[in-house]
């Protein structure tokens, strides 16, 4: 290709496209060198960081209808990639309300700069493009987590939480980078729209072996399946969770998840399934999503059933619902698309609307699983004091009778986080659920159907110590071994849960706010709007 007109379609609109993250990266980077230098109160690198993020925000806005070409650009500004990024950079906003006075003065530049390095490489991965681009972005949530693990509290408890979560990230980066070298080696390329097309219409001329392809699929959801907490790649999060501080546990439940399902539907369902229902791979992944599904979400209720420790009990719920999204994760790779001899998804007829299901229920309920787990933490951040910290369900009893309006706000994020109807988690775990029931017609049809049932018997029994919380803070009276709950929160953590209470409130009211573009992501995520370019098609013949 001509050297002008790769920049000119490539070069030019990917660049534009990421500014807000080398906005926010550039923020991040002079925060970290000048806290080296200049000595300011955390108020000083807090607010900065909010700016940035604010700025951020102004500049997606403004180029949200920049184009992309999608087999030569190395970030996409698609549906997925616009509203997924708008979700983390408000996420951000929470994060940031939440952790505005959870560090020193001395530390707080390297800590505020790390959260906005976290956000940014939160944001590559929803735009990512190309498996390289893809990597880098998750490597730049990965490195400054380490950091912020150790810098908000420095402690043997954190030490020993921050050393098992970057021994275990590494292991899990080798898995990833391991099968996305060998998916790149496999097919020929590393653009995911063109794999996308190599797999659909082009029926993967450069894959003779889909055996090779399941090899790439089991390393890439392993390397996946850490940050997501899948079975059986789960193991770390209890004991990082309780070991870390009460905002790192609130970052390590949102932003892991969130890439690492975000990175599932760019690499694998919109690229796998993109062949056929009926091929060897799209089967062995099915299969693979559809154990990890059940098995994720039944151990992690079950344990979560035992637990007294607040943050072992939400590290076990949030296993259980990296298992619901699973369920999505398995409907999707079933639902392919059906292409006539040379067609794309263009010429394919409208009517398809079954194979945007699963993805578009991953969707829905990662920003209904943001509000309920965000808000859960964010008052339990509130709530905590040096002389009186919230530590376990004991610690909550009698919380109604102190302080009434926080009791009720945790209990609508808990009835959320349950599924209890009308609240954005029902609607969440409904669009998931349903997606299964209505993967299949032929004879599969029962075996997702078996799926939902499975997955809606976790959840009632889930509900279970969810509501035991409740019951605690309304019907049991505070321990009296204990001095009573004396929060003094500041006015950015109230704004933060405040925001996670009422969305959640709004979600579940009018659930078409959040699935109408829910949907629209969906269809992006999967689209082939045009036949691959002559040269492409050529190279990936040879």
């Amino acid at each position: 290709m001509d050297p002008n007109v790769l920049l000119t379609t490539a070069v030019k609109p990917s660049l534009v496209v990421l500014l807000p993250e080398i906005l926010i990266l550039s923020v991040a980077v002079v925060m970290m060198t000048a806290g080296a230098f200049v000595r300011q109160p955390r108020r000083v690198w807090s607010v900065s960081a909010a700016v940035a993020l604010a700025l951020g925000l102004l500049v997606l806005s403004l180029t949200g209808k920049t184009t992309t070409d999608l087999y030569t650009s190395v970030a996409l500004n698609d549906a997925f990639s616009h509203y997924s990024r708008l979700v983390l950079l408000l996420s951000g906003f929470i994060l940031l309300g939440l952790a505005h006075d959870q560090v020193d003065d001395a530390r707080a530049p390297e800590f505020f700069g790390s959260l906005l390095m976290i956000v940014a490489g939160s944001m590559l991965v929803a735009a990512a493009n190309e498996l390289v681009f893809l990597f880098v972005g998750l490597e730049l949530v990965s490195i400054p987590t380490y950091l912020l693990l150790y810098l908000a509290v420095r402690n043997t408890t954190t030490q020993e939480a921050a050393t098992k979560y970057f021994f275990l990230s590494i292991f899990s980066s080798g898995l990833l980078l391991y099968g996305l070298a060998y998916l790149y080696g496999t097919t020929g390329g590393s653009n995911l729209k063109a794999l996308a097309y190599l797999a659909g219409p082009a029926q993967l001329p450069n894959m003779p072996q889909p055996q090779f392809g399941l090899i790439a699929l089991v390393f890439i959801m392993a390397g996946l399946g850490f940050r997501v907490a899948a079975v059986p790649f789960h193991f770390y999060a209890p004991d990082v969770y309780e070991g870390s501080p009460t905002i790192m546990a609130a970052l390590l439940a949102w932003i892991p998840k969130a890439i690492g399902f975000l990175a599932i539907t760019r690499t694998l369902t919109a690229v796998i399934s993109a062949g056929s229902d009926s091929s060897l791979l799209v089967a062995k992944a099915v299969v693979l999503a559809w154990i990890i599904a059940a098995v994720t979400m039944t151990l992690g209720n079950a344990m979560a059933l035992l637990q007294d420790n607040l943050k072992r009990l939400f590290a076990y719920s949030s296993i259980a619902h990296a298992g619901y999204l699973m369920v999505g994760v398995a409907v999707a790779f079933y639902n392919a698309p059906t292409y006539a001899p040379g067609t794309t998804l263009y010429d394919a007829p409208a009517a398809q609307s079954d194979f945007f299901l699963g993805t578009e229920g991953i969707l829905f309920y990662l920003v209904a699983y943001a509000l309920m787990t965000l808000g859960a933490f964010g008052i339990f951040i509130a709530l905590s004091t040096p002389e009186r910290p919230v530590e376990t369900v004991d610690d909550l009893a009698g919380l109604a009778r102190e302080h009434p309006l926080t009791a009720l706000a945790l209990a609508i994020c808990l009835f959320s986080l349950a599924g209890i109807p009308p609240l954005a988690g029902f609607w969440g775990k409904f669009q998931i659920f349903s997606s299964a029931f209505g993967a299949a017609t032929t004879t599969d049809a029962p075996t997702f159907q078996l799926l939902a049932v499975i997955g809606v018997l976790n959840s009632a029994a889930g509900a279970y110590y969810y509501l035991r919380i409740v019951v605690g803070m309304y019907l049991r009276p505070p321990l009296s071994n204990r001095p009573p709950l004396q929060p003094r929160p500041a006015w950015p953590t109230r704004v933060a849960v405040a925001a996670c209470v009422l969305f959640t409130l709004i979600v579940g009211f009018f659930p078409n706010v959040v699935s109408a573009p829910s949907r629209t992501a969906a269809e992006s995520a999967v689209a082939l709007p045009r036949p691959l370019p002559p040269v492409v098609e050529e190279a990936s013949a040879r």
